[in-house]
């Protein structure tokens, strides 16, 4: 799964790896974003890609009330377009996940170890995901899932499952609406390994109101 990410880097940053990208709201480093906490997206509406916050943790459209969304924040993509709660926006509702690293706990005994996992070009990188518009109160409720997949060698030590991590040439494919679902599958794979590395770090990630570099910080 993938229960926490860091989204560190400046705007002009994302602005430059997400190209054309209209910047519709600002951006302050976020090192520990968290379920139900507000985080940027990138979505294609009316063909531009907008930068725009959401709050992360699903709640479908349908949704008698918001309790749900702290289930929902990841969609596992062997079952995205079966499940009632994803596959609607699965077909025309997808989000870009822009992050820079992620977190991962590893079981030890008793205890768990936390890990933060990164590209090792220390690029930017975006998740898959999908979104949602819940319009059962006055001001609609903008809310995203990450998709997760089998975790890829290097990650599976430390967890099964891992976010999909997108190719930047499929980013676009990814955020069209028009683009059918049952072409975008074959995306849904672990992101290869060689690309990836992670170190161990302190438990002050275990807290979301810890949001600072420190966070970041290789244990010992």
């Amino acid at each position: 799964m993938c229960g926490r990410y860091s989204l560190a880097k400046p705007g002009r940053a994302i602005e430059q790896h997400f190209p054309p990208l209209k910047m519709g709201a600002s951006h302050p480093a976020r090192y520990n974003i968290a379920p139900t906490q507000p985080a940027p997206v990138i979505v294609h509406r009316e063909g531009e890609r907008i930068f725009q916050i959401m709050r992360w943790g699903l709640v479908p459209s349908w949704a008698q009330d918001k309790k749900m969304a702290s289930r929902l924040i990841n969609a596992r993509a062997e079952t995205l377009s079966e499940k009632p709660s994803f596959k609607n926006s699965f077909k025309t509702r997808r989000c870009l996940v822009p992050a820079d690293g992620f977190f991962e706990w590893k079981t030890d005994g008793k205890s768990k170890r936390p890990h933060y996992i990164f590209l090792k070009s220390k690029d930017l990188f975006a998740m898959a995901g999908i979104w949602s518009q819940w319009d059962r109160e006055e001001t609609p409720l903008l809310t995203y899932s990450i998709i997760t997949t089998p975790a890829n060698s290097r990650l599976a030590p430390l967890h099964p499952r891992m976010p999909v991590i997108l190719a930047p040439e499929n980013y676009g494919a990814w955020l069209d609406p028009a683009t059918e679902a049952i072409h975008l599958q074959s995306l849904l794979a672990p992101y290869p390994s060689d690309f990836m590395d992670h170190y161990e770090i302190s438990g002050l990630v275990n807290s979301p109101a810890h949001d600072a570099p420190e966070i970041l910080a290789p244990l010992g």
